[in-house]
């Protein structure tokens, strides 16, 4: 058998010859690879992540509501008043006026109030004349009659005499009790008010108003005027209650109120690489 040993030695040398280029790309290969891609170091970093939470606020919100509520009003009232005793006698005089208008009213049927009042409205004179009126209460001693007439409730003994409210310019000796009686209720009476020469320097006097509350006997004087068309008047009681009336009315009131928010925030989560 003949062997061609060149031919065999040719095929060695070029089996040697490419292993070695493989070495040899292998090696460069490890060289690069350790050039371009070193050892590989996890690194840990922050980052910022976004995320939603739900909060509760309070707001003031506004409602609409329905009430019943009570109202007190003030009702007034008023009644035109006649008097139960009546007289007149220009001969005596009052203040040193003559011509006196004696008006008795009786105010026990009205029942007390806390605000009342007697109002006086004068009527137009016919021509113009004094007058003047003064206002008593006459609980303590009672009305004073016509002269010269005296109640069996009056007590004469208990008379004091005072300076004299009513007086006379003639000697009249069948008044002289009566005088002193008339003195006496008048001291004890007391005086609500009054005004002089109502009609001075004008066609129409202002109402004389004055408080009563709490009186049941009024007394009121005129004096002054000799024609009875220049004392001319009418008197009225005037007083208020008060009522208390219940009304259902709308109205707007402030609640507070749970208000759910959703509020994006900011959290930082680690990471490596």
């Amino acid at each position: 058998m003949h062997i061609n040993l060149k031919s065999d030695n040719n095929t060695r040398q070029r089996r040697s010859r490419s292993g070695t280029i493989v070495l040899i790309l292998v090696f460069c290969a490890q060289i690069l690879s350790s050039v371009l891609f070193p050892s590989c170091v996890t690194v840990q970093s922050s980052l910022e992540e976004p995320y939603y939470v739900t909060e509760y606020t309070t707001e003031n919100r506004t409602e609409l509501y329905t009430e019943t509520v009570p109202i007190v009003k003030s009702v007034p009232h008023k009644e035109v008043l006649q008097p139960y005793i009546l007289w007149s006698n220009p001969q005596l005089l009052f203040n040193q006026r003559k011509s006196i208008w004696y008006y008795g009213y009786d105010l026990s049927g009205f029942p007390p109030h806390e605000k009342q009042q007697i109002k006086l409205e004068f009527f137009k004179q016919q021509f113009y004349e004094y007058l003047a009126v003064s206002v008593f209460d006459m609980d303590q001693r009672g009305q004073i009659l016509a002269p010269q007439l005296i109640s069996d409730s009056d007590n004469i003994s208990s008379i004091v005499v005072k300076p004299n409210w009513i007086t006379s310019q003639e000697d009249i000796s069948t008044f002289n009790t009566w005088f002193k009686l008339a003195d006496m209720k008048l001291t004890f009476a007391h005086f609500l008010g009054g005004r002089t020469d109502l009609f001075s320097n004008s066609a129409t006097a202002y109402p004389v108003e004055l408080n009563t509350r709490g009186s049941r006997e009024i007394a009121v004087l005129i004096y002054g005027p000799t024609d009875p068309q220049n004392r001319g008047f009418s008197a009225t009681l005037e007083w208020s209650e008060n009522v208390t009336e219940y009304v259902t009315r709308t109205a707007e009131r402030s609640v507070p109120v749970q208000v759910e928010h959703r509020v994006i925030k900011q959290k930082s989560v680690l990471q490596s690489r």
